[in-house]
């Protein structure tokens, strides 16, 4: 459902939406940890309720400029869901419906163009991913306190409580074929638990904070609607326009982790050795339009 009012000054429509979704299981779902298969695996269910407000309005007193704000609550009610475990960077399924959850979370959402032509964005999110297994009384411990307690829900692999992303992009003042973009995204640490021992107390751990910066740059080297006239025996004159990119992935090197690959001791102890993301790349490309 959409309502927008008519009347008043503000540009602002508000939205409600719902629905059940049913998700057939893949092969991957119901192979069990010790290769059987289960064929008897229902299908996982949810009940999604998404309610959002866009608000369009003008930014700046002489040069004002026009930017969207659009901002979207939601929570959905899981069950029927197939557990799984994140084991270095593959996801191992339990192959049984044996958990339930929720997710609730908040979305934001600032865009518009700060300078004519090119759009820019912030955005902020909050996310709370909770499960419970069949059968478990899960337990937790707070930092300090030698006595666990009882919960209901332990966090999910996918659980990240924050994340922001900033993209930015600009040109130079006089010629607006040079244009820059800037990417900007950090985020709160995944959940993740001991290896063959992540039932009672599931995913207590969690990565570090993930933050990453990327930059790019883009030259426009031919528009045959801007060019044609001028340079007819242009080198790319049988494309309709022509870019090229220089990027920048990961401009800091920042190590960010992607998972951990556990090694134990014959005495039984278990230690996470991390792996670590891709460090910085570059990236150089070019498009052709016809």
């Amino acid at each position: 459902m959409l309502y927008k009012p008519l009347k008043g000054n503000k540009d602002i429509s508000y939205r409600l939406a719902g629905g059940l979704y049913i998700q057939p299981p893949f092969y991957r779902e119901m192979r069990r940890p010790d290769g059987s298969v289960n064929t008897q695996l229902s299908a996982q269910k949810s009940v999604h309720l998404v309610g959002g407000i866009t608000y369009d309005f003008n930014l700046g007193k002489f040069n004002p400029k026009k930017f969207r704000f659009i901002s979207e609550v939601y929570y959905k009610s899981l069950w029927d869901l197939v557990s799984y475990e994140i084991e270095n960077v593959r996801i191992r399924y339990s192959g049984e419906n044996d958990a339930s959850g929720y997710l609730a979370g908040l979305d934001m959402r600032l865009n518009g163009e700060f300078v004519p032509g090119a759009e820019s964005w912030i955005n902020l999110s909050f996310l709370q991913a909770r499960e419970r297994l069949k059968g478990v009384q899960h337990l937790q411990r707070e930092i300090g306190q030698e006595e666990a307690t009882e919960v209901d829900y332990v966090p999910r692999p996918t659980d990240q409580l924050m994340t922001l992303s900033v993209f930015f992009q600009d040109y130079l003042p006089r010629n607006e074929n040079f244009k820059m973009h800037l990417n900007f995204t950090v985020g709160t640490g995944l959940p993740f638990g001991l290896r063959g021992n992540n039932t009672v107390f599931r995913n207590t751990y969690r990565f570090d904070p993930y933050h990453r910066v990327d930059i790019g740059f883009s030259l426009l080297l031919w528009d045959r609607n801007l060019s044609a006239s001028k340079h007819p025996n242009h080198l790319f004159r049988f494309t309709r326009s022509a870019w090229t990119s220089l990027e920048v992935f990961n401009l800091m090197q920042v190590q960010n982790q992607a998972g951990n690959t556990w090694i134990k001791t014959v005495f039984e102890q278990q230690y996470a050795i991390p792996n670590y993301l891709t460090s910085r790349r570059i990236n150089l490309r070019f498009r052709f339009d016809f």
